[in-house]
């Protein structure tokens, strides 16, 4: 194989087209115009000052963005001279520097480097600079851990607000400068100033850097030794935040006595006592589960703690020879070459010292063991998530090559990696653009023989790989994708267990931007991951397969809804006759979010493939496979539903059938026309509902349109309201038959016409809605409240209806009823519709929950319309209501019981044997309906499980519920092997 070329990097001009690092700004720092001519005939005056501030800050911003070491060493040089000339001068320009210093190496750590060779280029020019960057820094150090248990920040200097003015001075507008911490959160950002002072060490004296390594060692080891039983998030996050930051004390100072010292500090580290519980491995926070004992060939890997990797990983890179030789020239860039004429000629013109002046570095004032074990409460996303979890490490790529395209998550450099690209996402979250870039050239801050060319297919890197072993590539050359990092980074994000940092959505975003910088090459990186989690979906934790559902569905719409659907029509004929299979499950609702995202003409048009004719050319082949999913109703037979639902509703006489059976076949044979017909008309929403009530064959149409015209009109009175619904009911008594419910027909009536008539989009159905909430809470039975009648200037009271319990439940379900017989089509509007009578309190959230969880459909695990819905509630109840919020949790828990004791039941499973799911089975199987319904409980029995622990893992801290009474609950459950399981679960959380 060739070698790589001598630079395989790519600059940052090719991701944003700018200027880049490298070459000289529009303006130079002195104010003047470098030739470049912006066609304005006289530019506007600008303050020389508040220019020199705006580029030396943005040239800070932008530092080792340059893909040519000489060159960037040449402007980093460049970069100091007006630093170390104004820096005492323009004090408005030393607080935007120090700020904007500090701003990179929280938010672009990977920069750190990059940055701390141009504080020891100032600081033979000019040690000041130096001394207050060191200060600085330290007193940023000291302010986040006096702030710690601190319910608001202390109020910055006047100096500190003043820079903050400066927009330029920092890559965060200033009201989001001001909270910078609680991005990550303390701790976490200290790690990022210890690795920053740590490069920094050859202008340090004393050594005192490691001193402050060592504090912060002790500290986590007195913090574990505090509580040996059980697992010290705080400790954990110490003890790996300095041995992660450790190696940069090399960065810059490779010498005899430095390496003595980290020697030292590992020995140090040493002391830590791991757990051997929780600390190590969680069944509760593991991304894949076992369906039972013959799935454990199917786990692609099994989950690392990573704070049980950080002390090997360091040790292996120290070496048995202790001289870190695996660390020198192999991960950071070696500035000293070329750094080093540029700081002797420095010291030579230097009037005051020829010597390269050396500053002090203080110890940090940490807080007591005791203090933090009582009263310390975290603030940040990273901090929290140390403190609440065990930090279990996401793997995509590596788990399906036989070579490694990222590092190894049991290697130092895997570990590296991984903790700069949480950073960077973490804390660039206000600026998705920037993190996608950031991520994209992260190669540029490393030694450049770190990573093979930026792009490279993996064939390519198969024949490396065997080049490799063969010996042919001397020394080997790198099989690791920049790429893959990239994405795996935000992928480990998105699968965060129990919740991702942020919002999903952010992280989605930043992928898109990815593969929009570069597409050629990230598309291939995209494919690979989306494959791996799909062909490892009967494992995957129940949780995360929504999630990769979402950001699937929002990738592939972002890109034209281009897939190689046919990788999957094996699967789909394997798999008809199972509703509740895993990947057939995937398909299906797959599909349903991009119709939700596009339209059913759309999407059908995707379902494509490219096969080769004999003669060489191409032909589009049509996947008729996939139109199945195309309709998204409920229920199997959408016609008889209506037909069956619509006759009961009037009586159910023979008389009433033949109507709704007319009515039918003349709905179907307009779509007949409608599909045959030429036309492009768009059909409007209200077009594809069917509302029978008005028909003039329909018994009732009178009141039925004087119904209409009640909820068309602008605003009617309680009074009218209440004189409309007693009409109704004895037209209704007069002229229904006697198996019809009068009351039932009018709850349909009423609430099927309001959503007829808000159908044009959700915000139109909604609108309607919240205009009459009272008068629909009297029709949905509730006891209405004084205060609930102020917009009623008349001082009208509905007479109370005194219904019992099961009445008003009754009237409940019945709502539900009606929403879903017009929208049954299109589910995620039902449930919409559904959410928003709750927030109405129109209806209660627990009839959504009966609906969800009912064994005869079980649409909680089949729809994810319904999956999707119920989240949404419960997020919205937790944050509002926690009475509420416990007695919804605690009724979801034991329907989850009921529902697998019944499954279990159903499959006849004795209940001291395992469940086993049947998990092959030949061709001639696949129309052995029986065979197949018993596939599908077995399949369905650990659905439910899966987001049994789901529920659990998110909402456990919301249950206002003894651990006695929880496990009380769970007792219930009657197979033995699964009860244990979930009250291992409850002992994990408690």
């Amino acid at each position: 194989m060739d070698s790589y070329p001598p630079n395989n990097k790519r600059s940052r001009d090719e991701f944003d087209g700018g200027s880049g690092a490298g070459g000289p700004p529009p303006f130079s720092h002195d104010g003047h115009n470098n030739g470049h001519d912006d066609g304005l005939a006289k530019r506007q005056h600008v303050d020389p000052t508040t220019e020199l501030i705006a580029n030396v800050c943005k040239d800070i911003r932008r530092i080792g963005e340059n893909s040519n070491l000489a060159t960037q060493v040449d402007d980093i040089s460049y970069i100091s001279n007006p630093i170390v000339a104004e820096f005492e001068k323009i004090d408005k320009l030393r607080i935007s520097i120090l700020n904007t210093l500090y701003s990179v190496v929280i938010e672009q750590p990977q920069k750190i480097n990059s940055l701390s060779v141009l504080i020891l280029l100032c600081n033979p020019k000019n040690f000041l600079v130096a001394k207050y960057v060191i200060e600085f820094f330290h007193s940023k150090a000291q302010g986040l851990i006096d702030t710690l248990f601190e319910e608001s920040k202390k109020e910055q200097t006047e100096g500190e607000k003043e820079g903050e003015k400066e927009e330029s001075a920092s890559t965060l507008p200033p009201q989001e400068q001001q909270e910078l911490e609680e991005y990550a959160g303390s701790f976490n950002n200290l790690k990022s100033i210890l690795k920053f002072l740590a490069c920094l060490s050859p202008i340090i004296s004393n050594y005192s850097i490691v001193d402050v390594f060592k504090q912060f060692l002790k500290l986590s080891i007195e913090l574990q030794d505090s509580t040996p039983e059980v697992r010290n998030g705080l400790a954990e996050e110490i003890y790996y935040n300095t041995l992660v930051s450790l190696p940069y004390l090399l960065c810059n100072d490779f010498s005899s006595t430095m390496k003595d010292h980290c020697n030292d500090l590992l020995a140090l580290a040493s002391d830590f006592k791991h757990k051997d519980n929780v600390s190590y491995t969680s069944k509760v926070f593991e991304p894949f589960n076992l369906k039972g004992s013959n799935f454990s060939d199917n786990l692609p890997y099994k989950p690392k703690n990573i704070i049980s990797l950080i002390y090997p990983a360091l040790l292996t890179l120290q070496g048995e020879n202790k001289l870190w030789d695996n660390l020198k020239d192999k991960l950071f860039i070696d500035f000293e070459e070329l750094i080093t004429p540029i700081i002797a000629k420095s010291l030579e013109n230097n009037q005051l010292s020829n010597e390269i002046v050396k500053h002090q570095l203080p110890q940090l004032s940490l807080p007591t063991v005791e203090k933090l074990n009582a009263e310390y409460k975290p603030k940040g996303l990273v901090d929290t998530l140390w403190f609440n979890t065990p930090r279990l490490l996401f793997q995509v790529y590596n788990i399906t090559t036989e070579f490694e395209t990222v590092p190894s998550i049991e290697s130092y450099v895997g570990l590296f990696f991984k903790d700069l690209s949480f950073d960077i996402l973490t804390n660039l979250s206000f600026n998705k653009n920037e993190a996608s870039i950031q991520l994209s050239i992260l190669d540029l801050y490393f030694s450049k023989n770190l990573f093979a060319p930026p792009g490279s297919p993996i064939d390519q890197l198969t024949l490396i790989n065997q080049d490799n072993l063969s010996g042919e590539n001397q020394p080997p050359l790198s099989t690791w994708k920049i790429e893959d990092i990239a994405i795996e980074s935000i992928l480990t994000m998105i699968f965060q267990l129990p919740i991702p940092l942020h919002v999903e959505v952010y992280y989605y975003s930043v992928l898109i931007s990815c593969c929009r910088e570069s597409p050629d090459s990230i598309a291939p990186v995209f494919g690979r991951a989306i494959r791996y989690f799909y062909n490892n979906l009967e494992v995957l934790d129940y949780e995360l397969k929504i999630r990769f559902l979402d950001w699937m569905s929002i990738q592939i719409s972002n890109f034209e809804f281009s897939w190689k659907w046919d990788e999957w029509v094996k699967d789909s004929k394997q798999f008809k006759n199972l509703k509740y299979h895993p990947k057939k499950n995937f398909i299906k609702n797959l599909i349903a979010k991009e119709i939700r995202l596009s339209n059913k003409n759309r999407i059908k048009e995707s379902f494509v493939t490219v096969n080769v004719n004999e003669n060489g050319g191409n032909s589009i082949v049509q996947l008729d496979e996939f139109y199945q999913y195309l309709n998204l109703s409920l229920v199997e037979n959408e016609e008889d539903f209506i037909l069956n639902y619509d006759s009961e509703l009037f009586g159910n006489s023979d008389e009433i059938k033949e109507i709704f059976q007319t009515l039918s076949n003349q709905t179907k044979e307009k779509r007949l026309a409608r599909l045959e017909s030429s036309t492009t008309a768009s059909i409007s929403p209200q077009e594809e509902l069917i509302y029978n009530f008005s028909l003039p064959t329909v018994p009732l149409n009178e009141i039925a349109n004087t119904v209409y015209d009640f909820v068309v009109a602008n605003w009617k009175s309680n009074s009218d309201f209440q004189d409309l619904c007693q009409g109704v009911l004895t037209s209704a008594e007069e002229k229904l038959g006697e198996n019809a419910i009068k009351e039932r027909y009018l709850i349909n009536l009423i609430f099927q016409t309001y959503v007829y008539i808000g159908s044009r989009s959700i915000f139109s159905a909604v609108s309607i809605f919240s205009r009459d909430v009272v008068k629909l809470r009297y029709l949905a039975g509730w006891n209405l409240e004084d205060d609930e009648y102020k917009n009623d200037p008349s001082g009208f009271k509905f007479t109370p209806l005194e219904l019992t319990e099961e009445q008003f439940n009754q009237r409940q379900t019945w709502i539900t009823e009606a929403i879903f017989r017009v929208w049954n089509h299109q589910p995620q509007v039902a449930f919409l519709i559904l959410e928003y009578l709750i927030d109405f309190k129109i209806l209660k959230p627990i009839v959504l929950i009966e609906y969800a969880f009912a064994i005869k459909n079980n649409l909680i695990i089949e729809n994810v319309s319904c999956m999707e819905s119920i989240n949404r509630v419960l997020i919205n109840l937790s944050k509002k209501d926690s009475t509420i919020i416990n007695d919804l949790l605690i009724k979801i828990f034991e329907f989850i019981c009921s529902n697998l004791n019944i499954i279990s039941n159903q499959l006849n499973i004795p209940n001291t044997e395992e469940v086993t799911i049947i998990k092959e089975f030949e061709e001639s199987d696949i129309e052995n309906l029986e065979l197949m319904s018993k596939i599908d409980n077995q399949w369905l029995f650990y659905e439910y499980l899966g987001l049994l622990k789901s529920y659990l893992r998110r909402y456990y801290s919301n249950l206002n519920v003894s651990l006695e009474e929880t496990t009380k609950i769970f007792e219930k459950i009657e197979n033995e092997k699964v009860k244990q399981d979930v009250l291992s679960w409850l002992d994990e959380l408690k």
